[in-house]
């Protein structure tokens, strides 16, 4: 497991792919009951990984995305807690949560898609964002910022961590994608990079822009420096595998 072990305060965490049950494209501690995996093994797997002691993650103290490479970012309380433990579509439609609630388990999917973790110790408010390539141009990250300056949140309260990805160099993207991004304008541009007769896109980078752009201090924003395609044989990578399982990323205060 990994985990951005900055603060006391938060459990902030990563699930890796060793030591359960799945076999084949899934092997082995698939978490995802979504990607045609055997259901019962991926049962299997998450009562190993949610029952471990640091996780504690259960249907009456979680909630789960239904996550759709949206831009769509909810507020969620313990009201919402067993949305998505048991069945991926009854999860909350969104892409991104956050909450102010101790205790409260936000749970999201990838296999190289980007996963943001937010943290504002000035007012016990914690984050977690999938932002894959889609989400990430929608400016996922920058509409959960948004959301918490209105609540009345500074820049410079916030921090943020970005987990274990593909880096900018397993972001392949065709000319054309390459181009149509770049028509955006914005952050986006100086996250596509060329070298003919290929094309990448920075999603890590592009989230960073975002919180910057914001204003949210360089400094209070931190790496896994993790690559998931490079490291297959710890994370899933959709980008060298297509069938395959998911990681979880998963956040909450303490």
């Amino acid at each position: 497991m990994y985990k951005w072990e900055k603060f006391k305060a938060i459990t902030a965490a990563t699930s890796m792919r060793t030591g359960g049950f799945s076999t084949g494209d899934f092997t082995s501690l698939n978490l995802a009951l979504h990607v045609g995996d055997d259901r019962t093994l991926v049962l299997k797997n998450r009562d190993l990984f949610f029952s471990q002691k640091e996780v504690n993650i259960t249907p009456k103290n979680s909630v789960f995305v239904a996550q759709n490479h949206s831009t769509i970012v909810k507020k969620v309380t313990f009201a919402d807690t067993g949305r998505g433990f048991n069945d991926f579509k009854d999860g909350i439609d969104a892409d991104a949560l956050y909450t102010n609630q101790p205790g409260l388990n936000l749970a999201i999917y990838h296999a190289d898609c980007v996963p943001v973790f937010i943290y504002v110790p000035n007012h016990n408010i914690v984050g977690i964002i999938h932002a894959g390539e889609q989400g990430s141009v929608g400016n996922i990250t920058g509409i959960l910022v948004q959301k918490l300056l209105l609540e009345g949140v500074k820049p410079a309260e916030i921090y943020a961590h970005i987990g274990p990805a593909a880096s900018m160099g397993h972001r392949v993207i065709t000319k054309e994608r390459a181009f149509e991004l770049a028509a955006l304008g914005g952050d986006i541009i100086r996250a596509i990079k060329a070298t003919e007769p290929q094309y990448f896109i920075d999603l890590p980078l592009l989230n960073t822009l975002q919180l910057r752009r914001l204003g949210v201090p360089l400094d209070n924003i931190s790496y896994s420096n993790i690559c998931t395609y490079q490291n297959n044989d710890q994370f899933y990578s959709y980008a060298r595998n297509k069938v395959t399982g998911r990681n979880i990323s998963f956040i909450r205060l303490n």
